[in-house]
């Protein structure tokens, strides 16, 4: 049964993650859905270890680019002319982005954790930060180009970035409600999103492995149909996303989110109270 329930929520977290609706807020509540009763499952080690699935979907999809962010990066930290290099400065926007997240992490991971990841909180997120996204995609010029980046819109994504640690709210969703509101084409912002993803994966991953060989040493098969599952998926949510933004806006996610939002607040929080 641990198998069946790690393969869906594996494909739930690889197809949520990509698209702005909330791969946490889906995991914090799909296995009360299927009425899981592993500890394994509910845990967030396991949502954090598939999470590493969709790292791999995101730097097998970007393999390219990432190769070039990253020799242009290292060049530029010993040789000054290559710091020019816009591919130099996108690799230290990604990091500049990054830090409010670690900061934040750090500083209420355990608060919210405890505190945040209730249905009613997930249901609400996904709602407010659902209009959120739809009041960018409406208002944002949606003309600046990838590379049009700066400093100071890395920032400001960043700081968005943060507020994701919040069940619900979309780490995806609420960097490209961020980058749509300072005038970023919509692919352009979900690509800068997705490469973003990255460190911010790779943290929560890093940081929580001693938990998964402390408390679930013996559910390795588990683990690994989870991981590929989402890495699988995630690469094919990435292809999708990209490809249905560059034609279409952001509404029919604004709905889900919505409508989702309302399914887990009224049958989900409410069969609880």
């Amino acid at each position: 049964m641990a198998y069946f329930e790690a393969f869906w929520l594996g494909a739930v977290q690889g197809l949520t993650e990509f698209l702005p609706v909330s791969s946490s807020g889906h995991l914090a509540v799909f296995p009360h859905i299927i009425a899981s009763e592993s500890e394994l499952i509910h845990s967030l080690a396991f949502d954090v270890f598939i999470h590493g699935g969709t790292l791999l979907a995101v730097l097998f999809y970007f393999r390219k680019r990432i190769m070039v962010l990253a020799s242009v990066f290292f060049c530029g930290l010993v040789l000054p002319e290559k710091r020019k290099n816009p591919d130099f400065k996108m690799a230290v926007y990604i990091v500049i982005a990054t830090l409010p997240a670690v900061f934040a992490a750090l500083l209420f991971k355990d608060f919210i954790e405890s505190s945040l990841r209730g249905a009613s909180s997930v249901g609400v997120n996904l709602i407010v930060f659902g209009i959120l996204l739809f009041a960018a995609d409406k208002i944002g010029k949606k003309k600046k180009g990838f590379y049009e980046i700066g400093m100071k819109a890395a920032a400001i994504i960043g700081v968005f970035q943060a507020i994701a640690l919040m069940p619900g709210v979309s780490r995806s969703g609420i960097t490209i409600t961020a980058a749509l509101f300072l005038g970023y084409a919509r692919k352009d912002s979900a690509e800068f999103s997705f490469l973003l993803s990255i460190p911010a994966i790779l943290g929560a991953f890093i940081f929580t492995l001693p938990e998964l060989a402390d408390g679930f040493g013996g559910n390795a098969g588990v683990l690994a149909v989870g991981f590929v599952v989402s890495a699988v998926s995630g690469f094919f949510a990435i292809k999708f996303m990209l490809g249905f933004v560059s034609r279409h806006s952001y509404n029919v996610f604004v709905i889900y989110r919505i409508m989702l939002g309302i399914f887990i607040i009224l049958f989900i929080a409410g069969s609880r109270g």
